[in-house]
C-alpha cells in the first residue's frame, strides 16, 4: 500500500485529527515519498509505537533524551514506505524486545508535533515538525528490555494510572491516552467476534459445504479414518483410498486383526506409514480394553496413538456432540484474520487461546456443525494459498483484517530462525573538514537514502587503500579502523568502518559535512 493510502484510509475522529489528516495529504500530494526523509523542508514522518501488555494495564515507555520526558516508542522513516513496519523497528531497536506483535495494523492516531531545537551528535538541530502516526502493539513483560543510549534510558513498564506523573510533555498525555482507549476497544471488539461468527456460519454451512465420503454419517471409526488419512494429504487424493480402506477394512475389528502386508498395502501412496501403523495399535488397543467400542470422551480418545489434539477434538466434537474445537493450521488462518490476530500462529499458546476461545461459542446442539464448518470454511474461501475468496464469505463483514486491510499479511507463521548476516566494509573518505556520502539505489534497503561509501566483505587495510585509489581519491594516510553492528529486521549488518584521509574529491560523491545530510542510523554509528 503506498504512502497515501496509507494515510487516506485513516479515519479520524476529531478536528484535530481531521485537520492533521488533510494537512498531511496536501503535504504527499506535494512533496511525495520526500517527506519520507529528514531532509525534507516542510518536516518529515515518523511512525510511533504505543505499547501495552497483553493485559493492557502496562505500557512500555522511555526516557527520551531530546524531549526530556517518559513517553512512547518510535522514529524517523528514514524512506521507508511501510509504515507499520517502520513503528516496529523502531520499537525495537528502542528496547530490544524480541517478542511483540500489533494489537492491529489500523493507524490509531495522526499527529502533528512540533520538535525543539536541540543537539544531535554534538550538532545543533533547528525546530521542525513531525508528522507523526501511530500503531498499537503487544508485547510480554517478561522479557529482556534494553536502553537504546543515543537515543533513549530508563525503559521499563509503568502503570497506565501513572502516565500523568511521569511525562513532562503535558500536551502529550491526551494523545496517550486517546491511543490507549482505542486500542482497549479494539481488545473488546476481538472478544466479540467467537459469537459474532457462529450463527453466519452455522447458516451459510448446509448449503455451501462439499459432499464428502466421511460426512455422509457421524461413525467415530469413519471420522477417525478420515482425519489421519487427510494430515499431510490433499481431499481429492484422499476420496479413493478412504472408500477403498473402509471396503476392505469396514469396522475397528477388521482394523485391529489385518496383516501387516495388506494394512500397509491398502494405505500404499499416502506416505507417512506410521500414521496407519499407529491407526492399528489404537484400534487394538480399542478392541482389548474398550471392549471394541471407540471412547466417547475426549481424554480417552487423546490417549491413543496417533491421535492429536486435533483429531481428538474432530471426534469429540463432530461424533459426540463435545466442545472440543478441532484447532489446525486452517482453523488458525480463519482466526488470524478474523480477529486480525498477528500473533505467531505456530506458538502453542496461540492455539490453546483460540481454543478456549471457540470452547466458548461450543454447545451439543452446533459443537459438529462448527467444527465442520471451521474446517470448509479455511479449506474453500479463507484459503491458504492465493487470495482469499472474501466475496463469498460468510463472515466477511465481521472479518477485522478486511477492515483494515491486513487479509494478504495474516496469518503470522514464525518459523525461528537466525538474521541473514552481512559483512560490510564502510569507509570514512575525509578531504579538509568534508566526508564522501552519495545516494542509494531508489529500490531495496534504505532506498535513496544518503550512506557513506561501502563495500561488501571485510577488506584488509591494503585492500581499503586500493579501493580508495580506484575511486580516485588519492588516499593520503589510514586513519583507524572501527567496528560496528546494526540490526535490521531480516539482515545484521557487522561493518568495520575505514577512515581514511584524501589528497582528492572524486566528482562521483558530495563532499559534505556529515551533519548537513541525514544519514541512517546504520551509517551515522561508524561516526559516532
Amino acid at each position: 500500500m503506498n504512502l497515501f493510502s496509507q494515510i487516506e484510509n485513516f479515519v479520524p475522529e476529531t478536528a484535530q485529527e481531521t485537520s492533521a489528516k488533510q494537512d498531511l495529504l496536501l503535504l504527499i500530494h506535494k512533496y511525495g515519498n520526500a517527506l519520507l526523509s529528514r531532509d525534507c523542508e516542510a518536516g518529515h514522518i515518523t511512525c510511533s509505537g504505543l505499547v501495552l501488555s497483553p493485559d493492557l494495564n502496562k505500557t512500555l515507555m522511555a526516557y527520551h533524551l531530546i524531549y526530556q520526558s517518559v513517553g512512547w516508542l518510535g522514529g524517523h522513516a528514514d524512506g521507508e514506505e511501510d509504515l507499520p513496519g517502520v513503528a516496529l523497528r523502531e520499537v525495537q531497536e528502542e528496547t530490544s524486545v524480541s517478542k511483540i506483535w500489533f494489537l492491529s495494523k489500523k493507524i490509531l492516531s495522526i499527529d502533528i508535533l512540533p520538535v525543539p531545537a536541540h543537539q544531535k551528535h554534538g550538532k545543533p538541530v533547528p525546530e521542525h515538525l513531525h508528522y507523526n502516526v501511530t500503531y498499537g502493539f503487544l508485547a510480554p513483560e517478561q522479557q529482556k528490555i534494553a536502553d537504546k543510549p543515543d537515543e533513549n534510558k530508563n525503559v521499563r513498564w509503568i502503570a497506565l494510572h501513572q502516565i500523568p506523573e511521569l511525562c513532562t510533555e503535558p500536551q502529550m498525555i491526551p494523545i496517550y491516552q486517546k491511543i490507549i482507549s482505542r486500542m482497549k476497544a479494539i481488545a473488546v471488539q476481538k472478544q466479540t467476534i467467537p459469537e459474532q461468527i457462529t450463527q453466519p456460519l452455522l447458516d451459510w454451512y448446509p448449503a455451501h459445504h462439499r459432499e464428502l465420503p466421511w460426512r455422509q454419517d457421524c461413525d467415530p471409526y469413519h471420522i477417525w479414518i478420515s482425519e489421519i488419512m487427510l494430515q499431510q494429504t490433499r481431499v481429492e487424493a484422499v476420496r479413493n483410498y478412504y472408500t477403498r480402506f473402509l471396503n476392505a477394512l469396514p469396522d475397528i475389528q477388521a482394523l485391529a486383526s489385518c496383516p501387516e502386508e495388506k494394512l500397509l498395502k491398502l494405505w500404499e501412496g499416502l506416505g507417512y506409514y506410521n500414521r496407519v501403523r499407529n491407526m492399528q495399535k489404537a484400534a487394538q488397543i480399542i478392541m482389548n480394553q474398550h471392549q471394541g467400542k471407540f471412547p466417547d470422551s475426549y481424554d480417552e480418545i487423546r490417549k491413543l496413538p496417533g491421535i492429536g489434539d486435533y483429531t481428538a477434538g474432530a471426534v469429540s466434537s463432530i461424533c459426540f456432540a463435545r466442545p472440543t474445537p478441532a484447532v489446525d493450521g486452517n482453523v488458525l488462518r480463519v482466526m488470524a484474520r478474523l480477529e486480525e490476530d498477528f500473533r505467531n500462529i505456530l506458538d502453542n499458546s496461540v492455539k490453546k487461546d483460540i481454543t478456549v476461545q471457540l470452547e466458548q461459542i461450543y454447545n451439543p446442539h452446533n459443537a459438529g456443525t462448527l467444527t465442520q464448518v471451521l474446517m470448509e470454511l479455511g479449506a474453500t474461501v479463507c484459503i491458504p494459498n492465493g487470495a482469499p475468496l472474501c466475496e463469498v464469505c460468510p463472515v466477511s463483514r465481521i472479518c477485522m483484517a478486511r477492515q483494515n486491510q491486513s487479509v494478504s499479511d495474516l496469518p503470522v507463521r514464525l518459523k525461528k530462525q537466525k538474521r541473514r548476516t552481512e559483512q560490510k566494509t564502510v569507509f570514512v573518505l575525509q578531504y579538509e573538514n568534508k566526508i564522501a556520502v552519495r545516494k542509494r539505489p531508489p529500490s531495496g534497503l534504505l532506498a535513496s537514502l544518503w550512506e557513506l561509501p561501502s563495500l561488501e566483505g571485510h577488506l584488509t587495510p591494503e585492500e581499503c587503500v586500493k579501493a580508495a585509489e580506484d575511486w580516485n581519491t588519492a588516499p593520503r594516510e589510514l586513519i583507524k579502523i572501527n567496528t560496528r553492528t546494526h540490526v535490521f529486521t531480516h539482515i545484521t549488518w557487522q561493518m568495520q568502518g575505514v577512515f581514511l584521509k584524501c589528497g582528492r574529491q572524486n566528482s562521483d560523491f558530495v563532499w559534505a559535512d556529515p551533519e548537513e545530510y541525514a544519514l541512517p542510523t546504520a551509517f551515522r554509528c561508524i561516526l559516532e
